[in-house]
């Protein structure tokens, strides 16, 4: 093999390894990227006998640059887990809903325990909760 020849493969092998160092490091740093971590706070809700109903409201934040976040769905729940309503957070990060109340020892258990709110979770923001309490108001 010439010189000639033997540098020239030599240089085709160093750029090839270079090419797909480069790939491999581009590929990696997208998939090693972590979510965002999140902040969530639960206002008071508040309960109403007649209708029986709940109002539940919750506001979401990147918890580094406490920025609201916008779009992003927040389910509200009984501590045991039932759905009481969910919605989507708006332009303050805030998110409400009034679903129903359940009468009877749920309900008991609900105006005691409090109601949890909670994101998920996305590719982009990292998933968060928090606990809210639950005052009775009774409207004929």
């Amino acid at each position: 093999m010439s010189v000639r020849s033997w540098f020239g493969t030599a240089v085709l092998a160093a750029a090839t390894v270079l090419a797909c160092t480069q790939a491999a490091s581009a590929h990696d740093g997208h998939d090693s990227r972590e979510p965002h971590a999140t902040r969530m706070s639960a206002s008071d809700a508040n309960a109403n006998l007649f209708p029986p109903s709940i109002g539940a409201r919750a506001f979401l934040h990147d918890a580094a640059t406490g920025r609201p976040l916008a779009g992003k769905r927040v389910e509200f729940t009984t501590p045991d887990g039932s759905e009481i309503c969910r919605a989507t957070t708006g332009a303050d990060g805030e998110a409400a809903c009034t679903g129903p109340l359940r009468l009877g020892t749920a309900s008991a258990g609900t105006l005691t325990n409090g109601y949890v709110a909670t994101f998920r979770g996305d590719e982009q923001y990292g998933a968060s909760y928090a606990f809210g309490t639950v005052g009775v108001m009774v409207r004929p």
